[in-house]
């Protein structure tokens, strides 16, 4: 027999905590009734019943050994899990799948769902991060679902369409589709006390692995303008599997959209994903498990631990304060445990080079009894390499430089780029091909392919010539940033192949900021210092163009810190947040050197919620007043 909390009551009649009037039947197996019924179940993470709307297909009653695939409803703003969709029986009976609605509101009282958003609207320390895992339980077993990544799709409209992104990255290993409609491209997450801004534009690497639909919105549509930055932002990715569909109209979810969004995912079970072999993830909370890592830290403040390039030969580690060119955040620790991916009570070689001090050191550790591997780091950059005695190679690149060994590419004209290898593997490559390629229009690379002649384990190598690159494309009109992805094959003699990418800044061909205004705390809000709208040694400061608090890009040893002020423009929904820099000089800065920035400010469009981005360069002197 099977117990069902059953009820059809309005979310809005739902007290937080308990429901007060359900219904208890008992069915028999062959009771069941397929179609739309509305359960409850007991969460755990909210302390508290939540109630959830589900659909079954015809055949569910009439085949008893039948398991099926599940598609998960993310609602948007001001809505429940009682979707309602005419028709949605037909299309659950056709596509033979369970199709399950959640409410994402933390309270029921709350019109506003998920806990994200602006400062003012993070509430509650319950995530719901942790209610998807046990949700995802429940239904795997009180349903005869197939439990496997493959077989479970999401699609997510508005706030709803912004979770779907959002918690896919956080569990690929648990999701193997997952559609955006309409989506919020950003949104502060995290806790009260404790959150951190999660930009689907620079966060798209988390996705790896997972079949993707991206349903935009045609000219005016709310979010169209800043959902154009994250398809900006996705079409300098290489491997990523998206797919895009655009629709006229307004901000709304009707049923042939949601029909479209339905069919994508239930063809998506008919070409179940795989793992992919090599993947990222950044993450804002201080623990997290994927793909079988399980990263534990003592992040305590804002921002990502990231482990990127991430093979069974190894990965890289870093903290970041804001994705995607954050810097580190000091005194964090993390620990690490490897899938089980390893032979088990084995000897290995981990091979630590830390980019931060340019270092390196090895440790000899052993696999525990499942075949995974433990270990801690710290919060700077390093690249891990994971081999037994003499295993195979793996290169890796883990930086780049311009002709004159800084990091911004002129534009407009031909550049020269070098690039920097690690072989984090057991053994020596030889004849190593490099070759560069991007996506970006715009980019031309006159040669793109070098050779280094062998790459010993351990071993660092610059590419002994420059590739020749020509950047043409004009810097980003929205909230995109100033670099440009370069993807790298590498191949040996023996028949090795690995991939990596790199970001790399340019130094766009845009007028002189000439209004430059400096806050060395005169204004008794942002920086701090002696007041005298001069940048000198130790002070922080806040640079202006005219009035406009300014984003800045720079290559320049005697900045030493930075922190990112974010701004709620006005609009009409108040989505999309201005962001500006707050940049410490160091106390040993030399009175009279000059710092050259690439910059840029942001107005937004009340009634379109268009960013536009204004470009600009310009130097300071320390010790010097700017110059008018």
């Amino acid at each position: 027999m099977i117990l069902i909390n059953c009820f059809s009551r309005k979310s809005a009649q739902y007290a937080f905590g308990k429901i007060s009037v359900f219904l208890l039947i008992v069915f028999t197996n062959a009771q069941i009734s397929f179609g739309q019924t509305d359960h409850q179940h007991y969460s755990k993470t909210f302390k508290a019943h939540r109630p959830y709307r589900i659909y079954l297909p015809k055949s569910y009653l009439s085949s008893p050994a039948k398991r099926y695939p599940v598609i998960y409803y993310f609602h948007g703003n001001k809505d429940t899990h009682e979707i309602s969709f005419a028709g949605l029986d037909s299309l659950v009976n056709k596509a033979n799948v369970l199709l399950v609605a959640w409410n994402g509101r933390s309270r029921f009282s709350d019109d506003r769902p998920y806990n994200i958003g602006y400062h003012s609207n993070i509430n509650y320390t319950t995530q719901f991060k942790d209610y998807f895992p046990e949700l995802l339980h429940h239904i795997d077993n009180n349903y005869r679902t197939i439990n496997d990544r493959a077989y479970r799709g999401v699609i997510g409209h508005s706030m709803g369409g912004f979770m779907s992104f959002f918690l896919a990255g956080k569990y690929p290993h648990l999701l193997g589709t997952a559609v955006y409609s309409k989506g919020s491209p950003e949104f502060f997450v995290g806790y009260p006390d404790n959150h951190t801004l999660y930009q689907q534009r620079h966060l798209l690497k988390n996705l790896y692995g997972v079949r993707l639909r991206f349903q935009d919105g045609e000219t005016g549509e709310e979010l169209v303008h800043l959902n154009k930055e994250v398809k900006n932002a996705a079409a300098q990715i290489k491997d990523l599997d998206l797919s895009y569909q655009s629709y006229p109209g307004p901000h709304d979810l009707n049923y042939e959209q949601f029909k479209d969004a339905f069919e994508f995912v239930a063809g998506s079970f008919l070409k179940p994903v795989q793992k992919p072999d090599r993947w990222h993830h950044a993450d804002l909370y201080p623990s997290f498990n994927v793909w079988g890592y399980q990263v534990n830290s003592n992040l305590k403040e804002p921002g990502f631990i990231e482990l990127t390039g991430v093979t069974k030969g190894g990965f890289a580690t870093a903290t970041r304060k804001w994705q995607p060119d954050g810097r580190s955040i000091p005194n964090v620790d993390i620990h690490i445990q490897t899938a089980p991916i390893y032979k088990p009570n084995t000897a290995y070689t981990i091979a630590d080079f830390n980019k931060h001090t340019n270092t390196q050191k090895k440790l000899q550790l052993k696999s525990d009894a499942n075949g995974r591997i433990n270990f801690t780091t710290n919060y700077q950059q390093h690249y891990f390499g994971i081999y037994e005695q003499d295993g195979p190679p793996e290169i890796v690149c883990i930086s780049y430089q311009n002709a004159d060994g800084g990091l911004f590419l002129p534009h407009k004209k031909p550049a020269g780029l070098k690039i920097r290898l690690l072989n984090r593997g057991g053994s020596t490559s030889k004849s190593v091909k490099i070759t560069l390629s991007s996506l970006k229009e715009g980019v031309v690379i006159g040669n793109p392919t070098q050779e280094v002649s062998s790459l010993a384990s351990g071993e660092l190598a610059w590419t002994t010539a420059n590739f020749n690159v020509t950047i043409t494309s004009p810097p980003p009109p929205d909230g995109g940033t100033p670099y440009i992805r370069f993807n790298i094959s590498l191949t040996d003699d023996a028949g090795n192949s690995w991939k990596d990418e790199l970001d790399a800044l340019v130094m766009y061909d845009v007028p002189e900021f000439t209004e430059i205004g400096i806050d060395d705390g005169d204004s008794e809000i942002f920086g701090s210092g002696n007041g005298n709208n001069i940048a000198e040694p130790g002070e922080k400061i806040m640079i202006y163009q005219h009035s406009n608090r300014t984003r800045l890009y720079y290559d320049d040893p005697y900045i030493i810190d930075e922190r990112l002020h974010d701004d709620l423009q006005p609009d009409k929904w108040g989505d999309g947040y201005a962001l500006s820099s707050l940049i410490r000089i160091s106390k040993d800065c030399p009175p009279g050197h000059v710092i050259r920035f690439l910059a840029c400010y942001e107005i937004k469009e009340w009634k379109t919620i268009k960013r536009n981005v204004t470009w600009g360069t310009f130097s300071i002197t320390v010790g010097q007043p700017p110059v008018k």
